[in-house]
């Protein structure tokens, strides 16, 4: 099998506050690649990858139309 290669990119801001949101410090970590529903990032120092869920966002619109 032939590996994907991925490149690594700083996160934008949007991006920067969802790692916030989850407890990463944005600095540290680098974004691999991104999807509609997976957003991938390794980190700088020890090359640690996780896999973070987006939420989705027409659930998000309908929660605030109900509040």
């Amino acid at each position: 099998m032939l590996k994907r290669e991925y490149k690594r990119r700083e996160p934008t801001n949007e991006e920067r506050i969802f790692l916030k949101s989850r407890g990463l410090i944005p600095d540290s970590w680098l974004i691999l690649y991104e999807n509609k529903s997976v957003l991938v990032v390794i980190s700088r120092r020890r090359s640690y990858r996780k896999v973070l869920k987006k939420p989705r966002k027409k659930l998000m619109k309908k929660e605030k139309e109900l509040c």
